[in-house]
């Protein structure tokens, strides 16, 4: 079930359609809605003591006036959608903004952000944080998104493995309401299954009809790039939302997302829930 549906927040004109598909998926799911404010410190409060000096305290008071400022707007906001709702206000410096967003969004059933990769103002270690340190299921909007709050048509991007096990069981509340779930399956080693006499579609598919999802099932070859392949289908199935596993690495204290997730979550036109 997802209950609370927790949306990223930054003050920028991005807000308006975050807070916008959070809400609908919020009403479609009679779920509350959190919204989480995150106001970067000025970096340089970070190695100085603010009190040291007069131009400190002043460059304090200006970035606190002005988050309560977008806090007061957001609030407004908000209190017009109709919804049951909350908003928190981190105040963090650049380097935390990733953990403190993922701990707030571990009290959440669902994050809602802006994909990584696609938002030329912020780093995508930001997003990628939230999605591996969270322990919750993310939906990544495009840039400005307008489309659509309801999904009648999901692609789910499907691998037998835990990465993807768990986005598709996070999804099943979106995918109970959707009118067509078409399950992709681009299996690299699909000839090495049917050696072995298993269909690789045929235990998703069992799983999905006992939560009374019917799903057409499409195994993809000829491809040599999954994404690719992956882009393609959804674009054939006019998909409205893709479903699919994070996969990745850390480098550093940054997150490196790989492969046909990197791959997605670059070009998607369409909200793609990830899980790791």
């Amino acid at each position: 079930m997802i209950k609370d549906v927790a949306v990223h927040l930054t003050g920028s004109r991005e807000d308006a359609a975050r807070i916008a598909h959070a809400a609908g998926l919020a009403r479609t799911l009679d779920a509350h809605l959190t919204g989480i404010y995150v106001h970067q410190l000025p970096d340089i409060l970070s190695i100085t003591d603010p009190s040291g000096s007069a131009f400190l305290q002043r460059l304090v008071e200006q970035s606190v006036a002005q988050a309560e400022a977008t806090t007061k707007a957001l609030d407004s906001t908000f209190g017009q959608l109709g919804l049951s709702y909350e908003l928190r206000r981190l105040d963090v410096y650049p380097g935390e903004v990733g953990s403190e967003l993922a701990s707030e969004a571990r009290q959440s059933d669902l994050f809602v952000g802006t994909r990584p990769y696609g938002d030329p103002n912020k780093g995508q270690w930001i997003e990628e944080a939230v999605l591996f340190q969270s322990g919750r299921p993310c939906l990544f909007l495009p840039p400005s998104f307008q489309g659509r709050d309801t999904y009648d048509n999901v692609l789910v991007a499907w691998r037998n493995t835990r990465e993807a096990a768990r986005a598709v069981a996070d999804a099943v509340p979106l995918l109970k309401k959707a009118k067509s779930v078409v399950v992709a399956i681009v299996d690299e080693q699909l000839g090495a299954a049917e050696e072995q006499r298993r269909a690789p579609d045929e235990d998703i598919g069992r799983y999905l009809s006992r939560h009374g999802i019917g799903a057409e099932v499409h195994i993809i070859d000829g491809w040599t790039s999954t994404g690719a392949a992956l882009r393609n289908e959804a674009v054939r199935t006019a998909a409205d939302l893709i479903v699919m596993g994070a996969y990745g690495h850390s480098r550093l204290r940054e997150w490196m997302l790989g492969g046909a997730t990197r791959d997605i979550l670059s070009s998607a036109t369409v909200p793609v829930l990830v899980a790791h």
